[in-house]
């Protein structure tokens, strides 16, 4: 390739980091990090678009976002089905003519289930099929069919972003004493854990982001992953000390500090990084 023909990429550090004019869309839009990555977009100037599977979430999600002056698009999707994901990423390119950045962050937790709460931290011996198959749905195949869909729209662009999250336990294993009784530190445990579909999907994850990387690089289209630590959310004190003890920096993540790697992977900042899977762990995979 010659080089001297290919324009110079933006000097300014500031517009490399802007994303104005940018559609992103944002799968698991309703969670809590979802929420976090929507206002990081839209401070830079990009036009965050939600999918979630539940109605009262969704619209939860939409009225803090507009009560934060945040302006935003919405549709309710079950991503495990793909003719309503082709319809709703159809729908999308009707309405905005591009999708710049897919921000795979849908993930099946807990909450989701209707019926079978109590086992979904069941030990391994006796963890339920369907609890396996339904993470597989959720974590790989509902990933795989939203990028499926939104990957034909980037490849006639000839552009896109697209950035899957992982975790830290994509890398290496959850540490299993830290939900168990600890009587040294006078820690009794807590009544969750890492179920093994978690750790084996965002595994999954990581393959398909270098998979699709070298796929779609010819076509102008990024694939990266991020990689997080534990992110806290109002966990049990003693739980966080346990999890603290384990990441070097001493602590667990604050999901405002996820947004700096979201909005460098879909801005122009990370033009030359394809197929990168960004760790922001406090140091916890390096011990």
């Amino acid at each position: 390739m010659d080089m001297s023909k290919l324009p110079p990429p933006e000097s300014s550090i500031k517009k490399m980091f802007d994303l104005r004019d940018r559609n992103i869309l944002i799968t698991g839009g309703s969670g809590f990090l979802g929420l976090h990555f929507a206002e990081a977009v839209s401070e830079m100037g990009g036009f965050p678009i939600l999918l979630a599977s539940d109605d009262n979430e969704i619209n939860e999600a939409v009225k803090k976002l507009n009560n934060n002056n945040i302006d935003c698009a919405f549709y309710t999707v079950d991503i495990t089905k793909g003719d309503t994901v082709c319809d709703a990423v159809n729908d999308i390119k009707r309405k905005y003519n591009t999708i710049d950045v897919l921000i795979n962050s849908a993930a099946f937790a807990m909450k989701n289930l209707i019926e079978g709460g109590k086992e979904f931290f069941n030990p391994f011996e006796e963890y339920k099929e369907d609890l396996w198959q339904i993470m597989l749905d959720v974590n790989l195949t509902g990933t795989f069919l939203v990028t499926q869909s939104v990957g034909k729209i980037m490849k006639k662009q000839k552009k896109g972003s697209i950035i899957n999250i992982a975790s830290v336990v994509a890398m290496i294993s959850p540490d299993h004493r830290t939900y168990k009784p600890d009587a040294k530190y006078n820690y009794k445990g807590v009544s969750f854990n890492t179920p093994i579909s978690y750790p084996v999907t965002k595994s999954g994850l990581l393959a398909f982001t270098r998979y699709l990387a070298t796929y779609w690089a010819k076509d102008g289209i990024r694939v990266n992953s991020i990689s997080p630590a534990g992110v806290y959310k109002g966990h049990d004190k003693k739980f966080v000390e346990q999890l603290s003890y384990r990441i070097p920096l001493g602590r667990m993540a604050f999901p405002e500090e996820l947004k700096g790697g979201i909005v460098f992977l879909a801005s122009d900042a990370s033009s030359f990084i394809t197929g990168e899977n960004l760790v922001i762990d406090g140091g916890m995979s390096i011990w």
